[in-house]
């Protein structure tokens, strides 16, 4: 039964996956790399490891 389980929860990680990486390529698509807030580029590293990421690290500190 775990293994049924575990495959499940396997294939809805990579549908998340999916998802972000198709997140982050219709962000990239539409130009927004740019921080709402102040303007800067947000870095390329935290595009990938957040593609839904508005702000830059700076900025979404400061909302906090």
């Amino acid at each position: 039964m775990s293994d049924i389980a575990d495959r499940a929860d396997i294939e809805i990680e990579r549908e998340k996956q999916r998802e972000l990486n198709r997140i982050a390529q219709s962000l990239e698509e539409s130009g927004i790399i740019d921080c709402i807030d102040c303007g800067d580029e947000i870095p390329e590293a935290r595009r990938k490891v957040m593609p839904s990421a508005k702000r830059c690290m700076d900025c979404e500190d400061l909302r906090r």
